[in-house]
């Protein structure tokens, strides 16, 4: 336990739980990155078969590779202290994930009331990228801030386009490339370098 694993595309190494972390990080954010891009062909006034079989082969290639990444890493074991951090921050990321869910489930809610429908991808997209930023600590990687910050920059952004498909593909589409380009990035980083443990 507690031992480290070199990364190729730098110097920095880190551990195994940090890499089982990572790694789950990659596999779900392709996961939750498909809809929003798949909605964002929808927006586009002109979604045609080929646009979605180009979004369904790249969901299958990008979900696949990070399931195959966590199975290699299943094995990887938390040391002591990142067991200890995780439990002093366990409540956090509940309380996180069921702030987000119930705040995105009154946005819809409101909006949907109000017959403001053009303004649901913005408010989730805000309320997904500032559920990143307390995961920053929680998992003490910095990703999760950039990540958090140019969704909800992407998404206040959004609305200076005028109200219509183009906003509502600018919104799903920083939503979902912004999670497939954090997934990418992780799998990059540590498929093709990962050393044995030192």
């Amino acid at each position: 336990m507690g031992q480290t694993i070199s990364v190729i595309s730098g110097d920095r190494y880190i551990s195994e739980g940090q890499l089982k972390v990572s790694t789950r990080g990659a596999c779900i954010s392709a996961l939750f990155g498909c809809p929003w891009i798949y909605w964002a062909v929808v927006f586009s006034g002109n979604p045609t078969p080929l646009w979605f079989l180009i979004v369904t082969l790249a969901s299958v290639l990008l979900v696949t590779w990070s399931i195959f990444r966590l199975r290699a890493v299943r094995h990887l074991t938390y040391s002591a202290a990142e067991l200890a951090h995780w439990k002093s921050f366990r409540k956090l990321f509940w309380a996180d994930f069921g702030i987000e869910w119930g705040l995105a489930s009154i946005a819809v809610f409101v909006l949907a009331r109000l017959g403001r429908f053009d303004l649901i991808p913005q408010a989730l997209g805000v309320i997904i990228g500032l559920h990143f930023l307390p995961l920053a600590r929680v998992f003490r990687l910095s990703r999760y801030y950039w990540m958090g910050s140019i969704m909800v920059v992407a998404e206040l952004g959004s609305l200076l386009i005028h109200p219509g498909y183009i906003r509502n593909i600018f919104a799903c589409a920083a939503i979902g490339l912004t999670l497939w380009t954090t997934s990418v990035a992780i799998l990059y980083r540590t498929s093709p370098g990962v050393a044995q443990p030192n």
